[in-house]
């Protein structure tokens, strides 16, 4: 007679273990399987590759593709030395009225600013000084002061041909008959005029002031908005020294300001005081962030803007 089988403890318990217990183990040891045999796996392959043999070039091809590298750098660094001599500044003695495209090409301009100066020269327009080729568009106050000592103006270009051979007609008295011209009555020592409101009549007036730089004066004291000192009649080039004596200031002095926040490119641009990459700054800075506020603002942007620059355009600028 067999004995009767008993029921321990513990397989009672595991009696009562609901079925899908039981079915959530065996999955997880099936997942445990899987990862340790992928895992062996891989361990063998990488191992197997370790141990593979290192397969290296000829030395014949290998002694080659090194030359054809070492070419082709050293190719590459003259290509990169050819740009970067083209693209620097190479400037000569030139005369922006008279020397033809190539030489202008050959100093550094762009293409489209020598093409800009051929028409303007095309329509009579003449650079009477070193500084008026300043205002050349798109002409940086950087690459303006490279360009500086090397513009030669040529004498039949600084005072207009009329100017010039009104002076000769003057000497010689008359031409064919007729009365050369009448000379203009120059104010006598003493005579004092004001800076802001002078015509060009009364300017051509002083001593050594013909209608060239009379002219000259009214239009640079139109750009600026005004005199506000009697000093800056010294920042229009070629007047007589001391020429400062014939003028005053009458106050209140009231220059004309500049809304550097509703001005366009170009109004900003022509102000004597501002040059074309202060402009962009000011511009970019409007776009971006909005209207500039105060003097605080341009001041972070302190490679274009110093505080001399700052200094002499307090006057002309408004920020409303």
């Amino acid at each position: 007679m067999r004995p009767a089988y008993t029921t321990t403890p513990f397989a009672e318990a595991t009696d009562h273990f609901p079925n899908f217990m039981r079915k959530t183990d065996s999955y997880s040891l099936c997942i445990s399987l899987c990862i340790i045999a992928a895992a062996a796996v891989m361990a063998w392959w990488w191992k197997g590759r370790q141990s593979e043999p290192d397969v290296s070039l000829p030395a014949a091809l290998a002694d080659s593709l090194k030359a054809f590298e070492t070419a082709c750098r050293a190719d590459s660094l003259k290509r990169a030395a050819r740009y970067e001599s083209s693209s620097h500044w190479r400037p000569e003695p030139f005369d922006p009225n008279r020397d033809p495209a190539e030489k202008l090409l050959r100093i550094g301009l762009q293409p489209w600013q020598v093409d800009n100066m051929m028409k303007y020269r095309a329509k009579g327009g003449i650079w009477r000084s070193p500084d008026d080729f300043r205002r050349l568009y798109g002409l940086s106050e950087a690459d303006f002061r490279r360009l500086r000592p090397y513009l030669r103006i040529h004498p039949d270009d600084v005072t207009p041909a009329a100017a010039a051979l009104g002076r000769d007609l003057g000497r010689s008295g008359t031409e064919g008959g007729a009365p050369a011209h009448k000379p203009v009555e120059k104010w006598p020592e003493g005579t004092v005029l004001s800076l802001n409101g002078a015509d060009t009549t009364q300017l051509k007036g002083i001593p050594g002031i013909g209608s060239y730089y009379a002219s000259k004066i009214v239009s640079y004291r139109e750009r600026l908005g005004g005199f506000v000192s009697l000093s800056q009649i010294d920042e229009v080039e070629g007047l007589p020294a001391d020429v400062g004596r014939w003028f005053k200031l009458e106050e209140p002095v009231c220059p004309r300001l500049l809304r550097i926040n509703h001005a366009d490119f170009k109004a900003i641009v022509r102000h004597p005081y501002i040059s074309y990459e202060q402009t962009k700054v000011i511009v970019n800075h409007i776009r971006q962030f909005g209207p500039l506020r105060s003097w605080q603002d341009l001041s972070l942007y302190k490679e274009a803007f110093t505080t001399s620059d700052i200094t002499r355009l307090r006057p002309y600028i408004s920020f409303d």
